[in-house]
């Protein structure tokens, strides 16, 4: 993976694929009517679906390479592209570390709620998010969320 002016480009090996023909499909659908005679067949798109099935198979007997194949090198190359989308990164490629700000007002909720369920033994277990208790025996945790504004019309 090579990253040039903040641009993450990926240089993932190209690997020929055959795909079957529909002259292939068709040849193996009119052997498959020839070989099975006294069969009516009414869903054609599913005898097709079969023909390529058995190409597919084929490849893989023949250890041709499958859409479904990637070398272990393009399996990570796929993997941090994946992941690699999200991250934020300079101008020189580097990646930043984004520190997200306290949500004062969240903190608060949370303590008050904790506060009014002191009596059930209520504990913060993330500061801006959640407070576990015990009511009759039974342990609960209340999840605080913050919506995002409405947009305006």
């Amino acid at each position: 993976m090579s990253t040039e002016k903040g641009v993450v480009a990926m240089a993932i090996k190209k690997v020929a694929i055959q795909y079957p023909t529909q002259e292939w499909i068709d040849e193996w659908v009119d052997k498959w009517l020839d070989s099975h005679p006294d069969e009516k067949v009414t869903d054609f798109a599913e005898l097709n679906a079969q023909a390529e099935d058995a190409w597919w198979l084929n490849e893989i007997e023949h250890d041709r390479p499958t859409p479904s194949d990637l070398t272990p090198e393009q399996e990570k190359e796929s993997q941090k592209a994946r992941k690699g989308m999200a991250r934020a990164v300079n101008a020189y490629g580097k990646e930043v570390k984004r520190e997200r700000k306290p949500n004062e007002a969240k903190r608060e909720l949370v303590e008050a709620i904790a506060r009014g369920l002191a009596d059930y033994g209520a504990q913060v277990t993330n500061l801006e998010r959640q407070v576990d208790f015990v009511w009759q025996g039974v342990a609960y945790s209340v999840t605080l969320t913050a919506h995002r504004p409405p947009k305006a019309q």
